[in-house]
């Protein structure tokens, strides 16, 4: 429901709302007033630009916010993250708590998606033993398929050949090394941005993840044995048939402490002129 209201006590009639309404399911009535629900995306533009307070939309308003002003960090402490920020392998054995990672689902739920669509699956394996049984699932089925030659032809299929015998013979963690914890996510398969949508959601994940001290792993070799050696697993990962598998990252607490920024190298970047 999307619940569009105006306090015309507090409504200056700027119309800012309405100007920054991408599809236009707002119109000026001396007041701003919904004219087509159908056309709203539900981003709560409204809300968020409007100067006085005076909107709320879909049970939200002003004053369940946060304001911006004074509350956003500052350029050099976000350029020292981005900087800082490391792709962890050494991870502590321990759960990170419940209520960090709930800050840290919450943040990222702001991410955005293709026209608003917000139609990701979010699959997350919070606790120390489920990632153990996990762990321990996906090595003996890659043993598995390795003795009967029933390994699919796909990419780091080598790798996959020798995982599940490395981890038997002395629990060589190649995949997850030995991470407490990991999310997978998923985009609907009909969603604008289907590949997308979930890096940039793990993205913003990643950055609150590391700026609370949690270290994390984009893990390639967790996405490509869950695509192409092991899509069996992903139903009971919470991944139906209507949606697509997106990336997966490792994450808790790490057992090694980065103590500074690198240096590396930039982006081949062309700047434009267009006469």
């Amino acid at each position: 429901m999307i619940d569009f209201k105006v306090d015309e006590s507090l409504c200056v009639s700027c119309g800012a709302c309405v100007k920054d309404c991408l599809h236009q399911a707002l119109r000026m009535d001396t007041y701003p007033v919904m004219v087509d629900e159908g056309h709203c995306i539900r981003c709560q533009h409204c809300l968020a630009v409007c100067p006085t307070g005076a909107v709320s939309i879909m049970g939200a308003a002003a004053s369940d916010c946060t304001p911006l002003a004074g509350n956003i960090p500052e350029p050099r402490q976000l350029d020292t993250l981005f900087k800082g920020r490391r792709s962890v392998r050494h991870y502590k054995r321990e759960n990170v708590s419940p209520g960090l990672l709930q800050e840290l689902l919450d943040s990222a739920a702001y991410a955005p998606t293709g026209s608003n669509a917000q139609n990701l699956l979010v699959s997350v394996v919070d606790d120390i033993a489920a990632m153990d049984a996990l762990r321990e699932a996906v090595y003996l089925r890659l043993d598995e398929l390795a003795e009967t030659g029933a390994m699919p032809d796909c990419q780091r299929r080598a790798f996959f050949l020798s995982a599940g015998k490395l981890w038997k013979a002395g629990g060589w963690d190649g995949i997850f090394r030995s991470a407490p914890h990991c999310v997978i996510v998923a985009n609907a398969k009909n969603a604008t941005c289907v590949e997308q949508d979930p890096l940039i959601y793990l993205s913003y994940f990643e950055l609150m993840a590391q700026a609370r001290g949690i270290g994390t792993l984009w893990c390639g070799l967790l996405y490509w044995c869950l695509r192409d050696v092991l899509p069996d697993f992903l139903p009971r990962l919470g991944i139906p048939d209507t949606h697509q598998l997106g990336y997966a990252m490792l994450f808790g607490y790490p057992s090694i402490n980065y103590r500074r920024t690198v240096e590396t190298r930039s982006a081949l970047v062309r700047h434009i002129g267009w006469n």
